[in-house]
């Protein structure tokens, strides 16, 4: 029997009913050669309900493989991929969905190209209030071929806005299976600690020639994961640490600092990859620019959603006080610096009252993603000009975005405490 084309493992952890719409996406795909291996880590008291939900399929290409319920998430995703027979192989995580035409666009361009590591975007269902809407990113629709020196490069010095979502990692592409062999070859594993979505991603960039990037959304993200309960230190993240046996201090123990953003996380990730391959990337390091304002950026947004993380912050500005002055000069001078930096107040709190009387338009909502997808279809989106993706923002726009931030917030200040 011919190996099948794609392989998509889904690595999945008490989360019966949303594995069934993973699965779902994957055998209602236009292009059928593929093989689906839902690699099951739940519980005891989960796994028979997961076991049931993937089975009533009833498709052949659908392989159900069973832990021992006790792995890492780093373990489970190599795991989940070690048995994989297909020329290309990725990671679909189970609160996620292909849109119908995914495999078939991917196809199509390695076909065109003969890329061997192929990434794309995603757009995002149910993470407001209600769990309904439909969020959609703008796309370009434009193909982008880059070295993974390029984006290696971009990722240590590029905007941190941006920088981390132009890595293509297994949960967001796909790549030839003997060149997965060859890093688990040399390093033992396609996935290791801390997040393997990351460190597949800085494997894979440093064992290809270029990776190509499709300007598409391609799957909807469905809820919040890890990631964005990271940001605001919350039980996933607990319990993601202590499955990895580690101490938060382990996750960021090449960081100039102690604390323990998001950011740090994925940089200091690099660096234990750098470790491991050090003949391909050993001259990788931080910019410390680019970290403080990552960190400060990953701090800002997790005030927004009502988290603090003031401990972090401290530990933060305390590292940056120790750093030359020309660092120091330029973090301090960037709008993230000024946000982070600046107490609550009674003309603050003002602001953004005055600010949320202004909200945006309502997102579209629907009772399933998959009605979210249909209503995207018959909706196609207007491209964008430009995009991130052509890695042209750089720590340099940080300054010109932040200088015109201020203006603006100033103004915006002004007009809220009525003074014309």
């Amino acid at each position: 029997m011919s190996s099948p084309f794609f392989t998509i493992a889904i690595p999945t952890k008490n989360r019966p009913e949303r594995v069934g719409n993973a699965v779902r996406s994957l055998v209602e795909q236009t292009f059928e050669d593929l093989e689906v291996i839902v690699c099951d880590n739940s519980d005891e008291t989960e796994s028979h309900r997961t076991s049931a939900v993937v089975e009533a399929f009833g498709d052949p290409r659908v392989r159900y493989v069973r832990t021992n319920g006790r792995l890492s998430m780093p373990d489970n995703w190599d795991h989940a991929i070690a048995g994989s027979s297909g020329e290309y192989v990725g990671i679909l995580t189970d609160r996620s969905v292909f849109r119908r035409h995914a495999l078939a666009t991917v196809h199509r361009e390695i076909e065109a190209s003969g890329a061997q590591l192929v990434n794309w975007f995603n757009d995002m269902y149910g993470r407001g209030a209600n769990g309904d809407e439909l969020k959609r990113r703008g796309c370009t629709f434009k193909r982008y071929r880059h070295s993974g020196e390029q984006i290696l490069d971009y990722f240590v010095h590029g905007d941190p806005k941006y920088a981390t979502k132009v890595v293509p990692k297994l949960m967001t592409s796909v790549c030839r299976r003997s060149v997965l062999e060859t890093i688990r070859t040399r390093v033992g594993r396609v996935c290791p600690p801390v997040a393997p979505d990351f460190t597949s991603g800085f494997l894979m960039l440093s064992h290809v020639d270029f990776a190509l990037t499709i300007d598409e959304s391609l799957y909807v993200s469905c809820g919040t994961g890890n990631g964005a309960d990271f940001r605001r230190g919350g039980e996933l993240a607990e319990r993601f640490r202590a499955d990895l046996g580690m101490d938060w201090r382990d996750f960021v123990d090449r960081m100039p600092s102690e604390a323990c953003f998001a950011h740090a996380l994925v940089l200091n990730d690099l660096m234990r990859v750098r470790e491991s391959v050090p003949e391909l990337i050993g001259h990788r390091d931080v910019d410390h620019r680019q970290y403080y304002v990552g960190c400060l950026n990953d701090y800002v947004k997790a005030a927004r959603h009502g988290a603090r993380r003031d401990e972090d912050l401290a530990a933060l500005l305390g590292a940056l006080e120790r750093e030359p002055a020309e660092v120091r000069k330029w973090v301090k001078s960037t709008s993230l610096y000024a946000a982070a930096v600046t107490p609550p107040g009674v003309v603050r709190e003002k602001v953004a009252a005055t600010i949320a009387t202004l909200a945006p338009s309502p997102l579209p909502t629907f009772p399933t993603v998959f009605d979210a997808m249909a209503w995207d279809e018959r909706n196609p989106r207007e491209p964008l000009e430009a995009s991130f993706v052509d890695l042209r923002y750089g720590l340099d726009r940080v300054k010109q975005v932040s200088a015109a931030r201020r203006r603006r917030r100033y103004r915006t200040l002004r007009k809220a405490i009525g003074r014309r």
